[in-house]
């Protein structure tokens, strides 16, 4: 058997939570061949919801797993458009023709529940590399202990694992365990997801909503504050998904995260919305499924990893929407524990030193998805600070460092980043 074999073993891992981040983790690991079961909360697993964001920096790991990304009914999207927010007249426009050419990957959008549909086939199907993936659902966390890797779920059942991954949104009793304390306040925002047929669009004579683009009114300084909307296609254009955000005092949720419960269009068309281009009331009127989503800006944690357990997604980066970069983070941390713990890194016995791999995975993927994760804080209340459309923004700084970019974040070469630091470990072992 080659040397560089020796070091490498298929762990046995466990899945918190079977959402976008947690099934992504299943695919990367799976492939490198890892046995991963997903323990999922909910007695049927799913997402429903809006609209779901897919650039390039996480389409390139869709494409690398062999995801049929055909099988999610993904809108390849052409265009950002910047309107006014009461005549709906554009202000500005981002051209996404050449993306795919120029970055490797379309950059489209997904219905939520069908992007999860189409990874949870990735993860269990008996097709594919790697052994398929278990799934069980009713499974609530109830305590974690990370050195020894075991957890205890409130269904009375206990697990022993060689690595724990915590990818089940923003999960308390996770965060308890590793010791994290969160910093975190309301956002001055709520947001109502809520979406449109359609069929529903066309018979209201509104066709030109369902273009290929995402279109947002608002959302820069003054015009008109926090009420935002951004509505884009999906669903392979069967769907017109809505994210509306209108300041938190104007709404009537205040209990952090997704709310199940159906809002009145009345309490979307509050505040300014009284003003809103009213071609986009009408398509809001006319909407199904709105759901509050109650939104809080959190600090970076100091860490994210104890012993044989990490967090992963918005349960490690829990992050503002208004970079549309929640999914593809996921997708990259997932992507990352793939890489640290496949095969062509045996020689560095990352699979027989988890807490090792843990900590390169940390060093890998905190300072991005920090980076991001500030960058959607101040998105926030200015559009221009957008990728996309932070290329059209007048007058900015020079010299800012901070400021994302659609370059920094599709040229990003994690596979590389990760070759080096691993090549880095092999040479202060070897010291």
């Amino acid at each position: 058997m080659p040397a560089t074999t020796l070091a490498w073993r298929p762990l046995n891992v466990a899945i918190v939570g079977g959402g976008i981040g947690g099934l992504a983790a299943a695919v990367a690991l799976r492939r490198e061949g890892h046995a991963c079961t997903i323990y999922e909360r909910r007695s049927a697993a799913g997402e429903v919801g809006a609209s779901l964001s897919c650039a390039a920096n996480g389409a390139r790991w869709l494409k690398a797993w062999d995801v049929d990304t055909a099988a999610g009914k993904p809108v390849t999207l052409l265009k950002l458009t910047m309107r006014e927010w009461q005549s709906g007249d554009v202000r500005a426009e981002y051209d996404l023709k050449g993306y795919k050419s120029e970055w490797g990957c379309e950059y489209a959008m997904y219905h939520r529940q069908d992007m999860h549909a189409m990874l949870l086939d990735a993860a269990t199907s008996p097709d594919g590399a790697g052994p398929p993936a278990k799934l069980l659902t009713g499974y609530t966390l109830v305590s974690l202990d990370a050195a020894a890797g075991s957890a205890s779920f409130a269904n009375g059942e206990h697990i022993s694992a060689d690595m724990i991954i915590g990818s089940d949104g923003i999960p308390p009793a996770l965060r308890s365990a590793l010791g994290i304390v969160p910093d975190s306040r309301p956002a001055p925002q709520t947001c109502y997801r809520c979406n449109v047929s359609r069929e529903e669009v066309e018979a209201l004579g509104l066709a030109w909503a369902n273009d290929p683009a995402i279109q947002f009114w608002g959302g820069y300084p003054g015009v008109p504050g926090l009420s935002q909307i951004v509505m884009s296609p999906c669903a392979g254009g069967e769907i017109l998904s809505f994210y509306c955000f209108m300041p938190t005092e104007q709404s009537n949720h205040h209990e952090e995260g997704f709310t199940w419960g159906e809002a009145a269009i009345d309490d979307l068309l509050a505040g300014q919305y009284a003003t809103l281009d009213p071609r986009v009331v009408t398509l809001l009127r006319a909407s199904i499924e709105r759901r509050p989503w109650v939104l809080f800006v959190h600090q970076p944690y100091p860490f994210w990893s104890q012993g044989r357990a990490t967090l992963l997604g918005d349960a490690a980066h829990p992050m503002m929407p208004h970079q549309s970069q929640g999914a593809c983070q996921a997708l990259e941390d997932a992507a990352a524990l793939g890489l640290i713990f496949s095969r062509k890194h045996a020689e560095a016995g990352l699979t027989t030193d988890i807490v090792k791999g843990l900590a390169l995975y940390e060093q890998v993927r905190k300072p991005r998805a920090t980076k991001v994760q500030d960058a959607s804080a101040r998105a926030l209340e200015d559009l221009n600070e957008r990728i996309g459309f932070s290329s059209l923004a007048p007058n900015e700084p020079a010299g800012r460092k901070d400021k994302l970019t659609v370059a920094e974040m599709n040229r990003y070469d994690m596979a590389a980043d990760i070759d080096e630091r691993v090549a880095a470990l092999l040479q202060a072992a070897a010291a």
